[in-house]
Order: structure tokens, then C-alpha cells, then sequence
């Protein structure tokens, strides 16, 4: 799947909002405080390339930069991170967006691995 395939970021803002939407109703969650963040950086940093054709380029990569810096700042303080290389690591200080997209990708692989185990 291309990052900028338009149908696959508006399915990823769909899930964005949902998740916003359960935190408005059962705010104080955790774990959907968290999967809100993973796929809130997720979306932003996917979406830089279609939104540079609308709008100043800075602007979106700047959203990407400060989503994925409050994942990152979220799962230090909370030892919530499930990828490989955790989120105390340094190298992380200098590549947010790569914490989130090492982050998504842990979350997408468990989101698969139970559905399946649902069948």
C-alpha cells in the first residue's frame, strides 16, 4: 500500500477520529489514550506527501515531527512502547517520526495477530 494512496489515508483519519471519539467518551484510558497516539502519528507522518500538493510542506512535516514527539514523550514516561528498540534509547531524540513508525508497525502486527487468532 502506497502511503499516499488517498483511500488509505482516509480509511486512517476515519480510525483517527473514531479513537478521538472514544477518548471524549471514556477519556482516562490508557490504552486507547495510547493507540490514539500511535495512530495519530501514524496518520501524520503518511500524510506529509499528499499534503504538500495543498499546503506549505513545513506545515505538515511539522505536525508529523510534534505528533510523533508525544508518542515518544508518552511512552517514556509510561514504559508504553512495544517495539524493538524502546523509547529510552537515544537515537530516538533525534528521529521521532521513526519511533512512531517503529511503534505502528508493532501495533498493526498485533491488530493482525489477533484478529487471526479470533478465526
Amino acid at each position: 500500500m502506497s502511503t499516499t494512496d488517498p483511500f488509505a489515508l482516509l480509511r486512517a483519519t476515519a480510525a483517527v477520529q473514531r479513537l478521538d471519539d472514544e477518548l471524549t467518551v471514556s477519556p482516562g484510558d490508557p490504552q486507547r489514550e495510547r493507540a490514539y497516539r500511535v495512530h495519530r502519528a501514524a496518520l501524520a507522518d503518511r500524510a506529509v506527501p499528499a499534503l504538500a500538493e495543498v499546503e506549505d510542506p513545513a506545515t505538515s512535516e511539522q505536525d508529523a515531527e510534534d505528533t510523533a514527539r508525544r508518542l515518544l514523550q508518552h511512552d517514556r514516561a509510561h514504559g508504553t512502547g512495544r517495539g524493538p528498540v524502546p523509547a529510552a534509547d537515544p537515537r530516538w531524540d533525534t528521529d521521532p517520526r521513526g519511533y512512531a513508525r517503529q511503534e505502528h508497525a508493532a501495533v498493526v502486527r498485533d491488530e493482525h495477530d489477533q484478529e487471526h487468532a479470533r478465526d
